[in-house]
């Protein structure tokens, strides 16, 4: 079960990651501007609506989208692939000497 919850998740981080700051759901609802900017914090939110487009989850990916950007060729969709791909690639190779270990 939490190898789906694990896809799941990774799944939504990627989705996050490549999708533009103005398709997002939480720039529809006011909350962030078109370059990922909070203008809005969660504590202000009122709607449930708000709050779903806004998790923690999604506020974490947000950070590591801003921070992305801030490098050279990061606002790029390859560089967002690339970066998710390399998260991953870690995540799975941190597993894997676990399971050496064991």
């Amino acid at each position: 079960m939490s190898a789906i919850v694990d896809t799941y998740i990774t799944y939504r981080i990627i989705k996050t990651l490549v999708t533009p700051w103005d398709k997002q759901d939480a720039y529809k609802h006011g909350i962030i501007d078109d370059k990922g900017k909070v203008l809005r914090k969660y504590r202000q939110l009122e709607t449930t609506k708000e709050k779903n487009s806004y998790t923690v989850l999604i506020r974490f990916v947000f950070n590591l989208k801003r921070l992305l950007n801030k490098i050279p060729g990061g606002k790029s969709k390859f560089a967002s692939y690339g970066a998710a791909a390399l998260l991953l690639l870690k995540e799975e190779e941190e597993n894997e000497n676990e399971k050496e270990i064991l």
